[in-house]
């Protein structure tokens, strides 16, 4: 791993968390907002919307340290010094310090949400329960992603759930009372590039994954599917973006600038998918996935501005 790293430091701790893969997070919470903001600027609250990004990292560093210790407890990830992503596996991590971080981000995660709920509770169709049903099923994700979705060739949909419809039109909501279409399009938009860093991942590890009783879609389709599903996934949001566009929500300008130079970076990084093909050689592309939809979420997060 070049550099030790100490058992239980903070730099291991960081590594845990994965902070990579946080862009995922904070790019639903942006474009929701960014649409919001488009939507109906004069009641936008700087404060909901800040509270729906902590909620959603808070779940998201959960959600990525329980993958990591289930992964390791079913006997698929293993230790391996060249694989930084597996800290818990490494023993980088104790059990204790997981498992506690694991539990203040969900308790704190579920006061934030109530905090959410509180400030809007007056505004709500359906007396709040909407809110709340949209957060229990984040809460179950956390779980039922690592322990079944992803063994089960289901979490690119659990992807498209919980990093696109639920936090897209969830931000949306509370922010406008409302679910437009555009809001859909967008946490598309979201879901398909975010899942890209999935289907990398997945493709990657698709012999050892198979071979340990991990069932990813890759792993059962195949690898040529594999290559062809990640330049998919980022021509779907590119078409959805052109959408948001058609339907006024965009300029033609905030179009370009948002679109074109996230499809150049997603079509060079699957260029070189298609090159490597295996190993770990791919983490090259593993780390270039969570740039490419970054930066479109900031590009379209400011065109829906």
């Amino acid at each position: 791993m070049g550099e030790k790293i100490e058992v239980n430091s903070f730099k291991a701790w960081i590594l845990g968390i994965r902070p990579t893969s946080l862009g995922a997070s904070l790019m639903t919470v942006l474009l929701g907002a960014g649409l919001a903001h488009g939507f109906m600027p004069e009641q936008f609250s700087w404060a909901i919307a800040l509270l729906c990004w902590v909620f959603a990292w808070l779940m998201h560093i959960a959600a990525n340290l329980i993958n990591d210790v289930v992964d390791f407890k079913r006997g698929l990830d293993k230790s391996d010094p060249e694989r930084i992503d597996r800290i818990y596996a490494n023993g980088l991590l104790t059990k204790n310090v997981a498992y506690t971080t694991i539990a203040i981000c969900l308790v704190l995660g579920c006061l934030v949400g109530l905090t959410i709920l509180y400030m809007v509770w007056d505004h709500l169709l359906w007396d709040g329960w909407e809110i709340v049903l949209m957060g229990a099923i984040v809460v179950a994700c956390t779980f039922l992603y690592s322990t079944t979705f992803a063994y089960h060739g289901l979490g690119d949909l659990a992807v498209l759930l919980c990093f696109g419809l639920i936090p897209v039109c969830g931000t949306f909501y509370v922010l406008t009372y409302t679910v437009t279409w555009d809001a859909v399009w967008a946490s598309i938009v979201a879901g398909c590039s975010i899942d890209t860093l999935l289907i990398v991942n997945n493709y990657r590890d698709r012999d050892e994954d198979y071979e340990s009783g991990k069932y990813t879609s890759v792993g059962i389709l195949g690898e040529p599917f594999g290559r062809w599903f990640y330049l998919i996934a980022g021509l779907v949001c590119v078409a959805k973006v052109v959408l948001l566009y058609i339907d006024g929500c965009i300029s033609w300008i905030g179009l370009l600038y948002s679109a074109v130079p996230y499809l150049i970076l997603h079509i060079g990084s699957w260029i070189k998918l298609n090159r490597i093909r295996e190993g770990n050689a791919l983490n090259v592309i593993y780390y270039e996935s969570p740039r490419n939809f970054t930066l479109l979420g900031i590009l379209l997060t400011i065109a829906l501005w």
